[in-house]
């Protein structure tokens, strides 16, 4: 399909974007520095733009597509009429395995590992397997619902009070390691690793059920026939115009003086707290305005050149996202480069080029039918040495 691909593929650019302020160049410190320094308009206009489509935009896409992976995963155990028992193992195992990796990714080089929880996350949607679809649904709708209502009432409470909410986002720093040292850096990750770990409660309400409304769209096939499901996902679209144009630009807007800047703390949080409701928004959008281009591929042309790029990298995007990791941590880190960008085109620079270097490469495997090095691993620990799920265990007698 070609709708997950490129979803995946322009998600990491948003990632990649939203990241590197936040937490490549400030290991150790509040996640506070959102965008680098403002010097002229260009860096005020990417200022907005980061504000209203890459932070907290590139994440909540990732994980709904998560959601939608193990749908499309399930859906496919369902043809090859693997028992319910044996496709939960088999989801299960595979998220475990994902699990370690970010948990290795985490300590070693990355504390912002977003692998780990999915892995997590991954395991519960597997112990949910056999639960219906509008369950599944409304209990996404009920917790998203609640979320979201209960953040906007606290941008409404920070408008109406004129509170500096400026501690919410400057809250946990880590005082008490060096991380200029590589020892040190390992410290501070496993560290966060334990208060993350304690805090995945909290990341289960943010996340979770969007990663669930994924996995419903695609047990139900909502991107596979877009025209079937056009209300709901124009309903979802909607949704993600509205949140941008009325928590992103504000915000954005505020950042460079053209609101009252003291209004910057107060969106951002909201931003923050609320900001994964896009993530299925961003997805339908992406699902309405590529129906065309999946109608004619469903027919048989192959998409053009400019979708089959970010498509590559969407086939590989955990191999893209640790690239990411691998390229930063070498850029940026004290103990390698330490390069620092200051200004806010420097830093969404230097994100989009190591973005495209990563889209680069996945367009290479893609031309010579490779499968990305992360998938490969991921596939041969989770499945065994055939790299397909098998429908009994190694060692069983049924035939």
């Amino acid at each position: 399909m070609v709708v997950p691909d490129v979803a995946r593929g322009l998600a990491l650019l948003g990632i990649a974007i939203a990241n590197l302020p936040t937490a490549w160049l400030t290991p150790g410190a509040p996640e506070a520095a959102f965008f680098g320094s403002i010097n002229n308009v260009f860096d005020q206009i990417l200022v907005v733009a980061s504000a209203m489509f890459a932070h907290n935009r590139g994440l909540p896409l990732f994980s709904t597509m998560l959601g939608f992976g193990v749908g499309l995963i399930a859906m496919s155990l369902w043809r090859k009429q693997f028992p319910a028992k044996r496709a939960r193992q088999i989801i299960i195992r595979r998220y475990f395995f994902l699990a370690i990796f970010g948990a290795v990714h985490l300590i070693f080089i990355f504390y912002g590992d977003i692998m780990f929880y999915y892995g997590l996350t991954g395991i519960i949607i597997g112990l949910l397997l056999t639960v219906r679809d509008k369950v599944l649904a409304v209990t996404s709708y009920v917790v998203l619902g609640i979320v979201t209502t209960g953040g906007l009432l606290l941008l409404v409470w920070g408008l109406l009070s004129g509170t500096d909410m400026s501690a919410v986002t400057e809250g946990g720093r880590i005082e008490d390691f060096d991380t200029s040292s590589y020892l040190g850096l390992l410290g501070f990750n496993a560290v966060t690793f334990v208060l993350n770990f304690l805090s995945y409660p909290v990341y289960i309400l943010g996340y979770a059920p969007i990663m669930l409304i994924g996995f419903t769209w695609a047990r139900r096939g909502v991107l596979a026939d877009v025209p079937a499901h056009r209300k709901e996902l124009s309903f979802w679209a909607v949704i993600g115009v509205v949140y941008i144009l009325g928590i992103g630009l504000p915000w954005g807007l505020a950042e460079i003086g053209v609101l009252p800047r003291e209004l910057a703390p107060t969106f951002l949080t909201t931003n923050l707290f609320t900001g994964g409701i896009t993530g299925p928004a961003l997805l339908a959008i992406f699902a309405l305005a590529l129906q065309p281009v999946q109608e004619r591929a469903d027919r048989g042309p192959k998409p053009s050149v400019w979708l089959q790029i970010p498509m590559a990298l969407g086939k590989r995007s955990m191999s893209g996202y640790l690239f990411q990791s691998l390229a930063f941590f070498v850029l940026c880190y004290p103990v390698a480069l330490g390069i620092t960008p200051e200004s806010v085109s420097a830093q969404v620079g230097l994100a989009f080029g190591v973005w495209t270097v990563s889209l680069i490469l996945a367009w290479l495997m893609e031309a010579v039918n490779m499968q990305g090095p992360f998938e490969k691993m991921h596939r041969r620990l989770s499945y065994g040495s055939t790299l397909q799920p098998e429908l009994h265990k190694k060692g069983s007698n049924k035939k």
